[in-house]
Order: C-alpha cells, then structure tokens, then sequence
C-alpha cells in the first residue's frame, strides 16, 4: 500500500514518486515514475511520457510495436526529455483506448494533488 505522507507529489520539494493526474473526463489517475535508466515495459502497464507536465504520448509496449503514429509520438516526446510514467492496463482493448485518450495532451495541475 501507498503511503500518501511519503509518496504523493511535492512534498517538501522533492520529487514524489507517485503522481496523480487528471484526465479529460475529470477522472484522477495514480500514476507510478519510472526511474529513468531502469525501464522495461511490462503487458500489463500503460506508460505516459510526459513534457513539460503535458502527457505527450501515453500506450503500450504493444502500441510500440503494431502502431506507425504512435511509435512516431513516443520517440518525438523522448528526443525532448520526457519522464516516462507508468499505472496498470485495463485488459479491455476499448477501456485502455478511453484511458489512453482521456490522458493524452492533459497538463499536470499539481495543486490538485491533495493528499
């Protein structure tokens, strides 16, 4: 379990590990920072690049794979530094579509991190 006094955004100026974010909808997500030089994705994993505190690209390791447009967002969001995210995958094709839209192009509104 998540300790939410340890682990949830801004604290005392350092960098959280889990960051919650808002999608399109108005639904809130858990999300999980990658560290930078450990990544291997996982099937059972949405990962998010996010830039500037805009996701730039959010998907699968699958979507890198089968998806021209995709693999072409998520190498443009990594030439410009972006800080790779993660939180699990509905197993639903249609529910991981919706999420991935409701997140990608969202800004990062860290006050509303609320604890």
């Amino acid at each position: 379990m998540i300790n939410r006094h340890d682990n949830i955004a801004n604290m005392k100026g350092a960098e959280a590990r889990v960051v919650l974010w808002t999608g399109r909808s108005g639904r809130r997500y858990t999300m999980t920072r990658e560290a930078e030089d450990a990544v291997a994705m996982a099937p059972a994993k949405i990962y998010l690049l996010s830039v500037g505190d805009v996701i730039r690209w959010a998907g699968t390791a699958g979507d890198l794979i089968d998806d021209h447009a995709s693999r072409a967002r998520f190498r443009s969001a990594t030439a410009r530094g972006g800080e790779m995210l993660s939180m699990p995958a509905p197993e639903d094709e249609l529910a991981r579509m919706t999420l991935v839209w409701d997140l990608e192009g969202m800004p990062h509104y860290p006050g509303r991190n609320a604890a």
